[in-house]
C-alpha cells in the first residue's frame, strides 16, 4: 500500500502498467498480480502480488531485480510515501474467484493465542462473512518478517521505512457497503478476550487492473 504526490499519479499509473509489474511477472513464482484504489482512505494505492510459495520472496532472481533498479524505478520510488509492504503466507481461505473489490482488515492474535485467532476466524468469523451473497473470497494473511525484513536497494530509494501489517484479512466482494456492515457487525461481537483476534483498522478498495504471468491458468 502506498500513496504519491498529487501530480505524480499519471506517471505511477504508466510506470506499474509497463514496467513495474511487466517486470515482476517476468520473475520465477510471481503468478498475478492486482491494483486497487481507495474507495475511503490511505493509502491510496494497493498491490497485491500471488506467488507460489513466499520464499519467491527472498529468491536469487528476485534478490537480483531489487538490487538493479531501473532508471524509472529510481525516478519513481522516492515518490512512495505512507508505504507499508508485507509478505504474507496465506493460512486459511474461504471461497473462490476474485472479487471486484476488497476489504483490508488488519487485525493480530492475543500474544500466546495465535492458535485460538486462528480457529476463531476459521470456525467463525470467516463463515459467518461468507454467509452473505456479496463475499466472494476471504483469506488469511500471516506477515512472515524474515522475508517482509530483507534490506534491499528499492527500499533505500524510498523515503521513509516500510509499515508492516501483523496479520491481514483480505476480503473479496462484490458490495463494499455490505461487507463493510457484515464486518463492523463481527468486531462488534468478537471480543479479543474470548477469540485471542484483535481486530484493528480496515480500508475498502477497488480493483483497477489485473495482469498474470504467461502460462498461469485463472483461480
Amino acid at each position: 500500500m502506498n500513496d504519491v504526490p498529487k501530480g505524480m499519479e499519471e506517471e505511477f499509473t504508466r510506470w506499474y502498467h509497463e514496467e513495474h509489474l511487466v517486470e515482476r511477472l517476468a520473475l520465477p513464482g510471481f503468478l498475478r498480480a492486482r491494483r486497487y484504489r481507495s474507495v475511503d482512505g490511505q493509502p491510496n494505492y494497493m498491490v497485491v502480488y500471488d506467488c507460489q510459495t513466499v520464499e519467491v520472496l527472498r529468491s536469487a532472481p528476485y534478490r537480483q531485480r531489487l538490487a538493479d533498479p531501473s532508471p524509472w524505478t529510481k525516478k519513481i520510488m522516492p515518490h512512495f510515501l505512507n508505504m507499508e509492504r508485507s509478505a504474507c503466507r496465506e493460512t486459511w481461505s474461504s471461497g473462490m474467484g476474485t472479487g471486484g473489490a476488497a476489504i483490508v482488515a488488519h487485525c493480530k492474535p492475543i500474544h500466546g493465542r495465535e492458535e485460538d485467532a486462528r480457529r476463531f476466524i476459521r470456525e467463525e468469523f470467516g463463515p459467518r462473512l461468507m454467509r452473505n451473497a456479496c463475499n466472494v473470497r476471504i483469506a488469511l494473511w500471516e506477515t512472515d518478517p524474515a522475508v517482509t525484513n530483507v534490506a534491499n536497494v528499492e527500499r533505500e530509494l524510498r523515503p521513509a521505512a516500510d509499515m508492516v501489517a501483523d496479520w491481514v484479512l483480505f476480503i473479496e466482494s462484490t458490495d463494499l457497503g455490505q461487507v463493510a456492515l457484515a464486518l463492523h457487525s463481527q468486531v462488534m461481537e468478537g471480543e479479543g478476550a474470548r477469540t485471542g483476534l484483535l481486530l484493528g483498522s480496515w480500508l475498502r478498495y477497488q480493483l483497477i487492473y489485473e495482469n498474470r504471468a504467461s502460462g498461469t491458468p485463472c483461480r
